[in-house]
């Protein structure tokens, strides 16, 4: 098979797509092979590999949607994916290893549908599980290309370093009464347009694009990540549970302060001023479930639900403006464009 991105076929793309994801997969049951066992039993058990007895199993674990966006970038051009999938093994290593970190800090028990690493497993073990994670990541990107290590490491230590950054103001926005939108988009620039930044980048790197295409992609990457947040933000009220394997409202119950609701927060009129009361003012601890659907409702109301969806085709459309003299082929900006759809639950 032509694994190469072709006018006349890409589009659709369905055959590259699960062709890259199945390697993606052995590449990352490979890649952790060598974990200390109890690391291993929570990774597997994370990735969907085992289940809570520690049995053999394949439940579905995300579509790997970093991993697919870092191989289509490295793909560009005719260029073998191939040459890129170090790049999405590591970069889905160590997303995956926040992912299981953020579980914790946010007190989320419920992830795809199964408990939580944490919640399984306890909090000491989830914490090193992630550790690995990391680790492996650059062990992964070290070995591939020894003569592009100090390249290749670079980027995903300031992704990392960015992702914390990132982590740690959504932490402060929690006891903060007041935060503007802009005070949320430069928490997910680091906290999700860095992993996507860091995708493109690696993807183009590995192989072979000249650096203004990198820098190019990595821009494109960064915007995508954004995208990806406002959308998760929207299926995090809107969206079905048994889609997103995530607690209905769970973010509200939370009363993490995202897109939509800063949205809804930012209007004025009887409707904000309830939700502003039921979202700062309610007695502490997590919102119940009649409460989180007041609050979903009143976002909705105040127009936040509106909000976000425009505020994702805009940003959509800036993303896209700039691949046109970026990427020539119209198959190839038309495989980048649809990747902001792409699940990750």
């Amino acid at each position: 098979m032509d694994h190469s991105l072709r006018t006349d076929s890409q589009p659709k793309g369905s055959d590259w797509l699960n062709d890259a994801r199945g390697s993606l997969e052995s590449g990352l049951r490979d890649a952790v092979a060598e974990l200390e066992p109890a690391a291993h039993q929570a990774v597997a058990y994370y990735f969907g590999w085992r289940d809570e007895q520690g049995r053999s199993c394949a439940l579905p674990s995300g579509r790997r949607r970093l991993g697919a966006l870092t191989l289509l970038t490295a793909c560009l051009g005719g260029r073998d994916w191939r040459r890129g999938l170090p790049a999405a093994l590591a970069c889905e290593l160590a997303f995956n290893a926040a992912v299981i970190h953020d579980d914790i800090i946010d007190r989320d028990r419920t992830r795809r549908g199964r408990p939580a690493v944490w919640a399984l497993f306890g909090e000491p073990a989830a914490i090193l599980a992630g550790n690995a994670l990391t680790a492996v990541a650059f062990d992964v990107l070290a070995t591939a290309r020894p003569d592009l290590a100090s390249v290749t490491t670079g980027w995903l230590a300031r992704t990392v370093v960015k992702l914390n950054a990132g982590q740690l103001l959504d932490i402060r926005f929690e006891d903060r009464a007041e935060v503007t939108l802009q005070d949320y988009l430069t928490m997910v620039d680091g906290k999700a347009g860095s992993f996507a930044e860091c995708g493109c980048a690696l993807g183009a790197t590995l192989a072979g694009a000249d650096a203004d295409t990198v820098e190019g992609l990595a821009a494109f990457g960064s915007r995508l990540g954004l995208i990806w947040q406002l959308r998760n933000d929207y299926l995090g009220i809107w969206g079905d549970p048994s889609l997103t394997g995530k607690q209905a409202h769970s973010d509200l119950k939370s009363r993490k302060k995202t897109y939509p609701v800063l949205a809804a927060l930012a209007q004025t009129g009887e409707q904000q001023e309830r939700l502003a009361d039921l979202y700062r003012h309610a007695p502490p601890g997590p919102l119940g479930d009649q409460d989180a659907q007041r609050a979903a409702d009143l976002i909705d109301q105040c127009g936040g639900r509106e909000a976000t969806l425009r505020e994702t085709r805009r940003r959509l459309d800036d993303a896209l403006a700039p691949l046109t003299h970026l990427v020539p082929d119209p198959a190839a900006r038309e495989a980048l464009a649809t990747t902001y759809a792409l699940s990750d639950r």
